[in-house]
């Protein structure tokens, strides 16, 4: 069982947000785009711990766009849609009377908030507000609070006091396992084990010294507030009643040498979350609940980049490549993770189709979103792209823009072009991502209109062959068909392909990335390049001969010098020796055509 689908109405930053979502939902954006809003919205549907008093809105929740004052017709909705549940009777007993559609079988819940009951011509109150939660189409099924006993979201909010929680026995998640534990405990060996306790303080506390020192402490709480407002202490190590004494239990670390209290914040949050998805699983495993939806917001706070991974790979999906072919065989938890992120570490181990990104609609003032749940992609694409973001961490989906290239020495090279014409990728929110290789099929379709739809570019070589053809034109043209409708491809030319193709994002150069750089005015930097790293006496000649006269420049030979140094690291000494603002001309296409998208 999931949540398939969130529709958001007039709520804050949402004009209107409608999103697909898989068995989990990882949310990215920039900071103020609306994800704590998002789960906010789910909240006020699925929280059983929100009060009616929170789900009554305010003005203020209004989205901002809507012209004031507001109408009768201006009204806050926020629909969920459930999907995955027909196989269990459970969630059929709980979802089944609120039916959209039976084949496939999907429920839906709706929250409204507007006014009640006014005459058209009489001006809105606050008073006049009020709101109500529904199932199905048929806004007069109302539903109760067991819904979200049973379905229930929890909430971990950001920056939150794990190590507090910890420390405190009513929030502690250790509660509830302790408190299940003590009924599989057998009484009479409980009430054996608080006697030793028992007798073990008092054979402490009848020492001379610790005698003296508890009648001190009581003489002074009476001379501070008299005998009749004194407390009356005693000095022991723990409850000895039978039924208090498993609350008595407290978690230590280090082999028992220290406490909770002395972890680290980030241990002390694994350790939270870690007794949390058990606490969960149990209340599931007694039948309290059916699901758990789990929000956790920012979740790498205090944790460093590999807990991240490891922690969160363990909550989302362990992926095939990660852990070997059984990690495809899932079995569905009895717990759905919803977070929000800033973390590239927490989305490079995310699955795929649990992607949701938020940003700015086209009207400027709203938020909308995008997300992976159904794009349709082979089964060797997706573990290509999941591979291609573990290694770079997830970066390009926090892009405003993505330059796709071939490989590292564009990665290394493009952005200091940039910056010499006066274009700091950084400050535009721009990357540039090597797909090491030229397979940009996958990257295209995640990408694309279709997919994520963030604004991308494909910067790829011309590749010429002996027999006079090259595969760069080829491979932009089998790139178009992810870019433009049928209709618009069919009939044309290849000439009207290519130029298409140009204007769809797709650059190729006249050669290849290097020969191009050469050509383009760049011969100094180049060939000092060369000349400081080159392998040979006679490669370091042929790099000044080519200073001195850029025409000579044989371009399979300039290639063949690069590689023995290696593309990589040449791209880097390169970066750092170009002082001119020098430019293949496709390049600049490309870094122009993806920074007018992102204005």
């Amino acid at each position: 069982m999931r949540i398939s689908r969130i529709e958001i109405e007039n709520f804050r930053n949402f004009r209107h947000l409608d999103v697909a979502i898989a068995a989990h939902a990882v949310i990215v954006g920039e900071n103020k785009i609306g994800k704590s809003n998002l789960l906010y919205a789910l909240r006020l549907l699925l929280d059983p711990s929100l009060p009616d008093s929170a789900r009554q809105l305010k003005g203020e929740d209004f989205w901002d766009g809507l012209p004031r004052p507001l109408t009768k017709d201006d009204v806050i909705k926020i629909s969920l849609e459930f999907a995955d549940f027909e196989d269990d009777d459970r969630f059929l007993a709980v979802l089944g009377e609120f039916l959209i559609s039976c084949e496939p079988m999907v429920a839906r819940l709706s929250y409204v908030f507007g006014p009640s009951s006014v005459e058209d011509d009489e001006p809105l109150k606050e008073s006049d507000y009020d709101f109500f939660i529904y199932g199905g189409d048929k806004p007069e099924s109302r539903i109760s609070s067991e819904f979200r006993r049973r379905l229930p979201m929890d909430l971990l909010p950001a920056l939150r006091d794990a190590e507090g929680d910890l420390a405190n026995w009513r929030r502690s998640p250790l509660r509830p396992l302790l408190d299940e534990v003590s009924t599989l405990i057998d009484r009479s060996a409980l009430e054996a084990i608080a006697q030793n306790i028992s007798d073990a303080t008092e054979a402490v506390t009848e020492t001379a010294e610790i005698g003296e020192l508890a009648e001190k402490i009581k003489n002074r709480m009476s001379d501070m507030v008299g005998e009749a407002n004194a407390l009356e202490t005693t000095l022991g190590f723990s409850p000895t009643e039978p039924d208090r004494l498993l609350r008595a239990l407290r978690l230590f670390i280090d082999d028992g040498k220290r406490g909770v209290g002395d972890a680290s914040l980030g241990s002390a949050n694994i350790l939270y979350l870690a007794l949390k998805w058990l606490e969960l699983e149990q209340l599931v495993e007694k039948g309290k609940r059916d699901h758990t939806f789990l929000a956790i917001e920012e979740p790498e706070a205090h944790l460093h980049p590999h807990l991240q991974r490891l922690v969160y790979r363990d909550f989302l999906r362990r992926r095939e490549h990660q852990e070997g072919s059984d990690a495809t065989k899932e079995v569905r938890p009895a717990t759905s993770v919803l977070m929000t992120t800033h973390s590239p570490h927490i989305v490079s181990v995310s699955p795929l189709n649990s992607i949701v990104l938020l940003r700015k609609a086209a009207d400027g003032e709203s938020s909308e979103a995008v997300s992976a749940a159904n794009l349709e992609l082979e089964d060797s694409e997706r573990e290509d792209i999941e591979r291609y973001l573990d290694v770079t961490r997830g970066e390009m989906l926090f892009a405003k823009g993505v330059l796709l290239v071939e490989g590292e020495a564009e990665m290394y090279v493009i952005p200091a072009l940039a910056k010499l014409r006066g274009q700091d990728f950084d400050e535009l929110g721009i990357t540039v991502c090597s797909v090491a290789g030229t397979n940009f099929a996958p990257y295209v379709k995640l990408l694309g209109p279709n997919g994520l739809n963030i604004p991308f570019t494909v910067i790829t070589d011309f590749d010429p062959k002996e027999d006079g053809k090259n595969l760069g034109e080829k491979r932009i043209l089998d790139l178009l068909p992810f870019l433009e409708s049928e209709e618009k491809l069919n009939g044309k030319k290849r000439a009207e392909l290519l130029a298409m193709a140009r204007r769809a994002g797709l650059f190729i150069n006249e050669y290849t990335f290097e020969v191009d750089l050469f050509r383009c005015g760049r011969e100094r930097s180049m060939c000092r390049t060369l000349v400081e790293l080159g392998e040979s006496q006679a490669a370091r000649d042929r790099a000044e001969a080519w200073r001195k006269a850029p025409e000579k420049m044989d371009a399979v030979r300039f290639l063949s010098d690069i590689e023995q140094i290696g593309k990589g690291r040449f791209a880097q000494r390169l970066a750092s020796n170009m002082t001119k603002n020098k430019c293949p001309e496709y390049i600049k296409e490309a870094i122009d055509y993806v920074v007018t998208l992102c204005s």
